[in-house]
Order: structure tokens, then C-alpha cells, then sequence
């Protein structure tokens, strides 16, 4: 995918997939184990964000989402050749989770297993659970 975006746009592109796999997508959690014990693990994972997304107002998803875009922000002043990762494995990163605690929402929405990486070309890729492909978004 040839793209010539400004950081502002992909800073958007960042953002809004974080916030619609975390707080707008129903049984976001898949850890990949196929084991019956992975699948009780699946099953309450799925039921705790579930519970959390219950109580996210579109006033808290804008809290979290002006956070994290100006996160991303600082970040590429500090370091302008870096790209900027963002993941979740069953916790998120600290960037992910200062935004989600500014804006009074809870970590156990965010899919485990997923990231996005915003490289310096301004270019976004996206991987949404475990075994998900590495997308440009």
C-alpha cells in the first residue's frame, strides 16, 4: 500500500484501531491456546472485557483517544526516527495504559496479543490477536 500520509493522519489511523478493537469489538480476547484449559482462559478473558466495555461512555473513548494522540506526539519529537510501537500482550504497554487510566477505562478491554507499529515513513501496520497478519492500515 503506497502511502504518503502526514504523522497527524496516521496518528489517527493509530488511534481509532486501538479504539474500536478495545472498546467497540465484542469478545475482543484470544489468546491462541486451543487446550481445553486455554479455552476456560478464552472464555473468562472474554467474559472480564465484555463486563469492562459495559461501562464506556463515548466521553471516556475521547478522553483515551486525545491521550494517546498526543503520546504518540511527544514520542515523535523525542525520537523522529523511531517507529512507535503500541502492544498488548495480556497487558498493555505503558502508553496504551496511561491513556486508558486518564480516561477512566479499564485494560482488561484491550484485545491481548495485538499491536500497531507507526514506523517514521508515517506508515501504520496492525496485527489484532494472537496468529493475526501484520496489516497496513
Amino acid at each position: 500500500m503506497e502511502t504518503n500520509q502526514t504523522f497527524e493522519e496516521a496518528v489517527l489511523k493509530t488511534v481509532i484501531w486501538w479504539s474500536d478493537k478495545s472498546f467497540r469489538t465484542p469478545f475482543n480476547q484470544n489468546n491462541g491456546d486451543g487446550s481445553e484449559h486455554g479455552g476456560l482462559a478464552f472464555l473468562l478473558m472474554n467474559m472480564l472485557s465484555n463486563k469492562s466495555q459495559e461501562n464506556i461512555t463515548d466521553e471516556k473513548i475521547k478522553v483515551f483517544e486525545e491521550h494517546l494522540a498526543k503520546s504518540l506526539t511527544v514520542y515523535r519529537v523525542q525520537y523522529p526516527t523511531s517507529s512507535i510501537w503500541l502492544d498488548v500482550d495480556y497487558h498493555p504497554c505503558q502508553m496504551l495504559a496511561e491513556a486508558a487510566e486518564a480516561a477512566d477505562l479499564e485494560s482488561q478491554c484491550f484485545p491481548c496479543k495485538s499491536s500497531t507499529r507507526l514506523d517514521a515513513n508515517n506508515k501504520v501496520f496492525a496485527r489484532y490477536q494472537y496468529g493475526g497478519a501484520s496489516n497496513e492500515i
